[in-house]
């Protein structure tokens, strides 16, 4: 009788930890911009997107030692250096610096904190990606 108590409860035990969920959090999808819309004020490469990558924690890695520096004043001229396709004027989806760190569909292990930081990028992108 008592291995049958024991019996029971074992798959009592495992029935609970079989039935548990886990509530996911979903991250928003960024929405890009329309390219076309004027309304957008020119976003200034210094003064947002730079601290784009100070908040979202690139510049842990990305100080000078690993691939290219994104820490203040060098982002620029390394994200331009390094390779071709980190980033392409006018075309976001072609830019890793878009894609790669995306929220949603990125591969790379440090993201963009919002989706609000990565529809700034993609926005920095489109218009040309100015040094400013």
């Amino acid at each position: 009788m008592k291995w049958i108590k024991q019996t029971l409860f074992a798959l009592l035990c495992i029935g609970i930890m079989v039935s548990c969920e886990y509530e996911f959090i979903e991250v928003a999808t960024p929405v890009p911009p329309d390219p076309n819309d004027t309304t957008f004020d020119t976003v200034s490469f210094a003064g947002v997107i730079e601290p784009i990558f100070e908040t979202s924690t690139c510049t842990n890695c990305h100080n000078g030692g690993a691939a290219f520096d994104l820490t203040a004043g060098n982002a620029y001229t390394n994200l331009f250096n390094y390779n071709d396709d980190v980033v392409v004027p006018g075309d976001p989806e072609a830019s890793t610096i878009y894609t790669y760190p995306h929220p949603v569909t990125g591969d790379h292990g440090t993201k963009y904190q919002t989706a609000d930081d990565a529809n700034l990028v993609y926005s920095w992108i489109i218009q040309g990606a100015l040094d400013n």
